[in-house]
């Protein structure tokens, strides 16, 4: 059964409608179609999720698989998360996109370094293309949303640090969520709930930790006591975006886009690699350490499948649902003994920095057959991270940009869909009016160095 079986419903035209008439006579209505869900998975890597789907202990993902299509979705270098995930977003690269990093300097010293924002992206994302066609989003948790843009639907700008934090009128510490700051949440009434949302998963971090992997682990070491702390932020963005996905499809109001973003894969690959698989070092942790944190991947990836398995159950009967990972994940530093006093780039077992090659899966209406599907292979992807945008908006009726650097993944959907609704394309959707806009967004994100911190643990800036 490809979805758990206390789906809501939800009339599928009644969400045309309201598009109908949010859209103004701006763009041209397009056709009525399923909702879908896009889960945006930073790390998800093949090699650890297959193994985890054939053993049954991911049966949500199985069940996608089995009724829709997958495969290898072919990344881009450099792996930086900002740079993907705004060009899967947005069906462009960086060049286009105005986001190649985490930061960029303004000048020559150690502190000399900025965050890029919203304001930075040059061309529009899926949620601004949507919206201008009168179709409902949601947007939680993705990258580079800071300030939040005023969409037709919901979104709320990336959060993942907790440390005390000192704010401006006109400044955020990047990767936050904090009370009396502006514009992290469109819109902006919604922001007390989102705010208790937080607070309610930061009281809840002991019980969500037991609940993911069976209880705290126990570190033996200052090396294992470290990395497991560098990595529950993580954990804790992951509780709050999913209690947000929670929220609004609880409400049942019509959406076409849900996207929700997941770090903690990426964050437990990174750190725990060599508990993971240990006989890919030259110096692999002992016993008592592989029995503590050797499972911290899998366990990850388990919880991630009931995620999806819980927004599932609480989506419209007959939503589509997109399963994306902007990278995979393999060993780096197999001949070094890790230590705490490492620099942190040092201390990662696990790297991506060669794009290794991330997860596809699409099940659900409009979606080609299982007997359609190609082989799982490696050297042949289903498709590339550019390409993502350009079949969502395809799904939807929407014309694709000529100026896109993706194409539609003709091999992903159904060819009746496209029989009926064939791909149409514009030259572009950007304009000067969302130019103009741009501007207002690019207020200056504060250099908060738990933040830096963070991207220097992870290897991503030295």
């Amino acid at each position: 059964m490809l979805f758990p079986p206390r789906i809501s419903r939800l009339c599928i035209a009644c969400g045309a409608a309201l598009a109908l008439a949010c859209s103004g006579g701006k763009k041209t209505p397009a056709p009525a179609t399923p909702p879908i869900i896009l889960f945006a998975v930073d790390g998800l890597e093949w090699s650890v999720m297959k193994p985890l789907v054939d053993a049954g202990r991911m049966p949500v993902v199985a069940g996608l698989m089995e009724g829709g299509t997958y495969g290898y979705l072919e990344s881009m270098t450099p792996t930086y998360s900002p740079a993907i995930w705004t060009s899967i977003a947005t069906g462009k690269n960086p060049d286009k996109h105005g986001i190649p990093h985490f930061v960029y300097r303004v000048g020559a010293g150690k502190d000399d370094y900025r965050f890029y924002t919203s304001g930075h992206r040059k061309t529009k994302a899926f949620w601004n293309i949507l919206s201008e066609y009168g179709r409902t989003v949601g947007v939680i948790g993705w990258w580079m949303t800071y300030p939040a843009e005023q969409v037709n639907g919901v979104m709320v700008a990336q959060t993942n640090t907790t440390g005390v934090i000192e704010h401006s009128e006109n400044a955020l510490w990047k990767g936050t969520l904090l009370k009396g700051v502006e514009d992290q949440v469109y819109p902006p009434e919604r922001t007390p709930e989102v705010m208790d949302m937080l607070a309610d998963a930061d009281r809840a971090m002991d019980s969500v930790v037991t609940a993911i992997f069976g209880g705290m682990p126990q570190a033996k070491t200052d090396f294992t006591k470290l990395i497991w702390e560098q990595s529950l932020w993580a954990f804790r963005a992951d509780a709050v975006y999913t209690r947000v996905a929670a929220r609004l499809l609880d409400e049942k109001q019509p959406f076409d886009v849900l996207a929700l973003y997941l770090s903690g894969p990426d964050v437990a690959g990174h750190r725990f690699w060599r508990y993971a698989y240990p006989a890919e070092f030259w110096h692999p942790p002992v016993a008592e350490e592989i029995a503590a944190f050797g499972s911290v991947i899998d366990d990850y990836y388990v919880h991630v499948d009931r995620v999806i398995g819980d927004v599932l159950a609480r989506a419209p009967e007959g939503t589509t649902v997109f399963v994306v990972s902007d990278h995979g994940m393999h060993v780096v530093n197999p001949d070094r003994e890790f230590h705490a006093e490492d620099e942190p780039g040092f201390r990662l077992s696990g790297n991506h920095l060669d794009a290794p090659p991330g997860v596809f899966v699409a099940a659900g209406p409009n979606i080609v057959s299982p007997g359609a599907r190609p082989a799982l292979e490696r050297t042949h992807p289903i498709g590339r991270a550019y390409d993502v945008l350009p079949t969502i908006l395809a799904l939807k009726g929407i014309p694709v940009g000529e100026d896109f650097d993706g194409t539609v993944m003709l091999n992903v959907i159904a060819p009746a869909f496209l029989e009926q609704f064939p791909v149409r394309t514009v030259k572009t959707h950007d304009d000067a009016a969302w130019e103009a806009a741009r501007e207002a967004r690019m207020k200056e994100a504060a250099d908060r160095a738990e933040r830096l911190e963070q991207l220097k643990s992870l290897g991503y800036i030295n």
